[in-house]
Order: structure tokens, then sequence, then C-alpha cells
């Protein structure tokens, strides 16, 4: 994935580091930002970050993220109608410490950031009807159906922003489609797509799916680079998606009545979801 020089160096050394929880090395738990304890928001419950709750099922970050970047390009002529983010951006092995969860309450910009590590630039772009079906097929084409034990989720598995929804079929057969409905904005999206090139949706992701990361080449072909479909890089807060969701979580989710809360936007049916804590 895209990502600074720097960063890429600092996580090399710490995951080289780690030991038991231990960094062995301080200089390679630097602060991502100028002030990690500063609270951005607050959880209305825990939140899971090992792969199976990150790449195989809904997840509140993962939804705090997309909606970042939905909302990236709010104040733009033409602004984004979904955002998407990749479960692989979603990292529990920071640059400080390993985590398995976050708790309920206060979140600290300093843990965002390392959950969010890598550098990515956030883009929106234009796609066809027929590329975003097929771009949410790849989503889920690797979840495992149900029976199966999930044992290495795939990172391709995206995340929707809030007013989108999708239910995929695992049992699906003979190269019958997974995802069986598709909303976007609160509008039916036609499953299978139309055929219409001039029919499009207006989506940001970050730069690493857009050129063809995570296995999206053969879904999203050259829109990164066609300048028909107006490729945009997000302008403010230097583009990055964990930038973009620091300020995102500040301004919804300030304080505990308005936590954030994980919303059930991909309904599963015949597929195997990892085991919750009894009352999650």
């Amino acid at each position: 994935m895209p990502r600074s020089r720097s960063l890429f160096a600092a996580l090399t050394v710490a995951v080289s580091a780690f030991q038991g929880g231990c960094i062995a090395y301080n200089d390679s738990c630097q602060p991502l930002v100028e002030d990690p304890d500063a609270i951005v928001g607050y959880l209305a419950s825990n939140v899971l970050l090992d792969k199976v709750y990150t790449r195989h099922d809904n997840n509140a970050l993962g939804q705090l993220v997309a909606d970042a970047l939905l909302h990236a390009e709010d104040d733009s002529s033409r602004p984004a109608v979904l955002g998407v983010v990749n479960g692989g951006s979603l990292r529990q092995e920071g640059l400080c410490a390993t985590r398995t969860e976050l708790r309920q309450g206060p979140l600290t910009d300093g843990v965002l950031h390392e959950l969010i590590l890598f550098e990515n630039l956030v883009v929106t772009v234009d796609l066809t009807e027929a590329e975003l079906v097929a771009m949410m097929e790849k989503s889920v084409e690797a979840l495992y159906p149900a029976g199966q034990v999930i044992a290495s989720p795939s990172g391709a598995f995206l995340h929707l922003s809030q007013g989108s929804s999708m239910r995929v079929d695992c049992g699906a057969q003979g190269g019958a489609p997974r995802v069986t409905a598709l909303t976007v904005n609160d509008v039916p999206v036609p499953i299978p797509a139309r055929t219409d090139p001039s029919i499009r949706y207006r989506v940001a992701m970050n730069a690493y799916l857009l050129d063809g990361g995570d296995g999206y080449g053969e879904a999203l072909g050259n829109a990164g680079q066609n300048p028909d479909r107006n490729p945009v890089q997000a302008r403010k807060l230097g583009g990055t998606e964990a930038n973009l969701a620091s300020a995102y979580m500040r301004e919804k989710h300030p304080t505990p009545v308005q936590a954030l809360r994980e919303e059930p936007r991909i309904t599963f049916q015949n597929c195997a979801l990892p085991a919750r804590p009894a009352g999650r």
C-alpha cells in the first residue's frame, strides 16, 4: 500500500522489535500525530479488531472510515455517493502495540492513527454501474461459506458508508453472483448491473484499491487514470484516510451520547460469521 518512507521504516522496526506486547526500542514508538492523547470521539461499545472482524463482518471502525471517505469532497460540485474501505487497511498491529479490541468510551487520535496505519490517499472517481457491481462482487468472493472456519480472511473485503447496504449469499452455486442486493445512497442498484456506460456512481476509496490493489484491477480497470472519470484526490487534511477519519470522528461522535455504533450495513446469508462475545 502507498505509505510514507519514514512510516514504512518505523513500522518495519516496530514489527521486528515487538516481543510479547513490548517494544524493544522506544524510538520505534513515536507518535504519529502531534497530540496522540487527544480524544477524537467516543465508541458506543467495544470494537473487535482481529482480522475475522475487520475482514469478514460489519465493523464500526471500518464503517467510520467509509463514512469519512464518503464526505471527503462534500464541498465540491460532485461529492461522492458511496465511500468504501478495504478491511486490510485496518491494522491491529500498530507501531506501539497490538490490540485485539478497542474499549467502549473515548478514542484517542494516536490510537486511531495506528489502527489506520498506512498513508493511503483518498480519491473520488466515477464508476460505471457494471464496475461498481463487479467491485462489490470482488469484495465478497473470498468470504467463507457457513460451516467453514474463517482461517485467512481477505483484506479485499469492503466496508460501506452510511446510506448504502448489501446482501451477500455465500451459498451461491454455479457461478451465480454472491451479491444479491445492493443499495447506494438509499437507491437500489440493479443486480445484474445495467450495461449502459453512462450510468455512473461517484465513489470515494483509497488510491491503493483504485490502482488495482487487493485484486481490484479487473473490476476497476483504468478508472483512476481516465480523465473522463474525473478522479480527484481529497484536498483537505493531507487527503489521507487516517486524517479524514479523525476529523470525521470529532465532528460526528464527539460525546458519549453521539458515540460511534456499528450498523448492519452488510447482511450475510449462508456465510460463516465470527463468534462474538456474549451480549454483542
